[in-house]
């Protein structure tokens, strides 16, 4: 007996049929037999084998073709010498390499692939054109470890349920009406996972420990790094972040998943259409210890071409789910704050307004109610010009509050020059050295704001004078708000 013979009389044998239709799917048949009449069963099971009897399962449909293969995982826990240890099976498609799959669509089509269920069985019929099947919308070839095969071919949609199909074995007449699984009539790329990115960590925070944005939106590649619990820019200049602004930056690079797979497997040519040559935006990060790198290319009506690096495919993915961080520049990322030190800690602060300098002077004494072994609690003490003292709870900490609340207006392209107009020095109780905050005149009611000599941005002409008024006014001992 030939060899395909014998493996579907095999699997005519495993043949059930529930609802006492006799069915010989996968015989050769016999050609000279006359068309059998109609015959219904509520289901009839076309062949009996289990996932584990599963040696691969190929498709070949009007879009293409594919096969899928099981890989064998072994439970937690479970010994690798047991025949009987419970092992998971999920599939890899063959003809997708390493890309990343759906795992449940490759195992629903495998399932429903191997183990058809028929609902009607139409008997042998004299002409499968009829049906579709001479040209089939897709012909399925599952092997099984024990060498046996079972091949069919799936026609036209029923003609009384258009979500099932009339389907017979490769070199048989005997018509049956099944429900499919839609995967079999799709291309390869219909396995490919649409998850991009889905980074968690077991405490339910991602760990930044850096961020570079680079591509054509970012003449000026800017980097973020870790610093204590927060992000700080280091380049292209150095700020605190926007908290809620870099938050949303994260928030996108850690979950994106894409509207549609566009390619697998492209070439360079293909990359450029997608333009990947010149991507408008690069976000290599590194959260929770692991490196990442993606690459959004050109736009595409309401979205862009996506690709992760290593990953062989391109995705189309919303705009609005990457635009946090592609839509972003240094100024939006930073805090808009100048300077924010903790006034416990500030020494001295000095406001010189045109040369009139004024310094409020702060002094601190441990109080020893509040004080415990483990943290020393003081009280403090402020004086002003010609050693007047000021009222440190009320005043001088409101119109600290309104020196170090000043916020930029907007980013500056130009380095300031001359004197400034106003500049603000502090010193400290436990650190050496000063920082300083200037303001330069710079066009119509507009200030450059510079710390420590970096321009950090544009403030507006109110801020800086309300700053020298209050400075005015704390010395006078009127109450500043």
């Amino acid at each position: 007996m030939k060899t395909s013979t014998r493996n579907l009389v095999v699997v005519a044998g495993c043949i059930v049929v529930l609802g006492g239709v006799a069915a010989a799917l996968l015989t050769t048949g016999n050609k000279g037999q006359t068309a059998s009449s109609e015959a219904s069963a509520s289901t009839i099971e076309l062949v009996s084998k289990t996932s584990q009897d599963i040696v691969s399962m190929s498709v070949k449909n009007r879009k293409g073709s594919y096969t899928l293969i099981p890989v064998e995982k072994k439970a937690v826990g479970s010994s690798s010498a047991s025949s009987t240890a419970a092992a998971d099976i999920t599939y890899m498609v063959k003809e997708l390499g390493g890309v990343p799959i759906n795992s449940s669509a490759a195992a629903q089509v495998v399932q429903n692939g191997f183990s058809l269920v028929a609902t009607k069985n139409l008997g042998t019929v004299s002409n499968l054109d009829e049906f579709g099947l001479k040209d089939p919308q897709a012909t399925v070839e599952v092997s099984f470890k024990d060498g046996s095969t079972y091949n069919y071919k799936i026609g036209n949609a029923s003609a009384t349920d258009s979500s099932a199909y009339y389907m017979c074995g490769e070199d048989s007449d005997n018509v049956y009406i099944v429900s499919i699984d839609g995967g079999i009539l799709e291309s390869r790329n219909y396995f490919v996972s649409r998850e991009i990115l889905a980074i968690t960590s077991s405490s339910g925070v991602n760990d930044f420990a850096k961020i570079t944005l680079s591509g054509t939106n970012f003449p000026q590649p800017i980097t973020v790094v870790k610093s204590g619990s927060a992000g700080v820019i280091t380049s292209p200049v150095s700020a605190q972040t926007d908290t809620e602004k870099l938050g949303a930056v994260e928030t996108a690079l850690t979950t994106l998943t894409a509207d549609s797979v566009e390619a697998v497997n492209p070439d360079a040519a293909a990359l450029k259409t997608y333009g990947f040559d010149k991507p408008a935006a690069v976000a290599e990060f590194t959260v929770n210890k692991g490196n990442y790198k993606l690459l959004v290319g050109a736009r595409k009506d309401t979205g862009y071409y996506v690709k992760l690096d290593k990953v062989d495919a391109v995705y189309l993915v919303k705009a609005e789910s990457v635009d946090a961080w592609v839509k972003t520049n240094a100024f939006a990322l930073r805090s808009k704050t100048l300077l924010v030190p903790d006034i416990a800690a500030v020494k001295s602060l000095s406001v010189d307004a045109g040369g009139t300098v004024q310094t409020f002077a702060v002094a601190r004494t441990k109080d020893e109610k509040k004080s415990t072994e483990d943290k020393i609690q003081y009280a403090y003490q402020v004086t002003g010009a010609g050693n007047k003292k000021l009222d440190y709870e009320k005043d001088y900490t409101a119109y600290f509050d309104r020196v170090t609340g000043v916020q930029l207006l907007e980013a500056a392209s130009t380095n300031p020059s001359g004197t400034p107009t106003l500049k603000l020095e502090y010193t400290y109780f436990d650190q050496s050295g000063t920082d300083t905050v200037a303001f330069y005149k710079n066009g119509d009611r507009l200030y450059l704001a510079a710390v420590n000599g970096s321009v950090y941005g544009v403030v507006t002409e109110d801020d800086v004078q309300k700053i020298i008024s209050g400075a005015k006014a704390l010395q006078a001992g009127e109450t500043v708000s």
